[in-house]
């Protein structure tokens, strides 16, 4: 398998015009982001609302021109008409992406006749899957069956990496655990393949993520595969703030606070300090807090 991951992104900024006046400033969406998704592996991408997670998916695709850094997707530089995104790409996004009044079969029949990636009977048989017939309208489908219309898409192309901005958020928990399973049925057909998505949903990502990103106000505060971020960290809990580092997480009333430790800086701590391996939400907590106190103290 190749050594060149499926996505890298190095120092990149953007900044999105204000869609309500030309006149107000553009506002920053990720500051200085650098982050790799490995090959044959799925990448999760997390973070609060605003971090830029969108964003940066969009980046991905050519649909937003950075300011600076780099982007190399599938090996090859993105980011202008110039440097095109390549083939074998999709992306799910977080809104519907063909108008209300379409109907399915209209999708299918533009794509027989100017694509040749795409299995439009596979298409078909997916949809008919979802319980979306082809002369459904995509306008009056539920939001939770217009997620699953864009990932049947996306799939019917058998793209080499796969981007899904917030896919879980509209599905119910079985819908949710039907549409890993088919991610983790399209990974299995190749592995050079690869998935990028962002979420919310870690309890689900505890079980599917092979690598982690965490974005805030953005830039990416953490990262790295999923297994060595749990095994080189300990989450410390201090019975008093005060002795905890900066960017430990307050316990409400109790006096104490937790801080994501590396496993070399867990000794010599405060007497009464207890340690606990951590979880994926562990991971993304106490970054996130970290990342906001110690901003917040700047």
């Amino acid at each position: 398998m190749s050594t060149t991951p499926a996505v890298r992104v190095e120092h990149l900024a953007v900044r999105l015009p204000d869609p309500r006046s030309r006149f107000r400033p553009s506002a920053v969406a990720l500051v200085d982001a650098s982050l790799t998704a490995p090959v044959g592996m799925v990448t999760v991408v997390v973070g609060t609302n605003g971090a830029g997670k969108t964003t940066l998916l969009r980046s991905l695709v050519g649909a937003v021109r950075p300011e600076a850094g780099t982007i190399e997707v599938l090996g090859r530089h993105v980011g202008g008409a110039d440097q095109p995104v390549p083939p074998g790409v999709s992306l799910v996004p977080d809104a519907p992406m063909f108008p209300d009044d379409w109907h399915a079969g209209d999708v299918i029949r533009l794509h027989r006749r100017l694509r040749d990636d795409i299995d439009a009977e596979g298409f078909l048989r997916r949809l008919r899957r979802d319980g979306i017939g082809p002369r459904a309208m995509l306008g009056t489908l539920s939001a939770g069956k217009r997620t699953l219309f864009s990932v049947d898409h996306a799939l019917a192309s058998a793209p080499q990496l796969m981007l899904l901005d917030e896919p879980f958020a509209r599905l119910d928990p079985l819908a949710r655990a039907d549409l890993i399973d088919r991610l983790r049925d399209h990974l299995a057909e190749d592995e050079t393949r690869s998935i990028l998505l962002s979420t919310h949903d870690l309890e689900d990502m505890a079980r599917f993520a092979d690598h982690l990103v965490v974005l805030h106000e953005g830039s990416s505060v953490l990262q790295g595969a999923l297994d060595e971020l749990l095994e080189r960290h300990v989450v410390a809990t201090f019975p008093h703030a005060a002795e905890a580092p900066i960017g430990a997480r307050p316990l409400g009333a109790s006096g104490a606070a937790e801080a994501l430790l590396p496993g070399e800086d867990a000794l010599g701590l405060p007497a009464g300090t207890t340690l606990r391996p951590p979880d994926l939400a562990d991971l993304v907590r106490l970054a996130l807090t970290a990342a906001s106190i110690e901003g917040a103290t700047r």
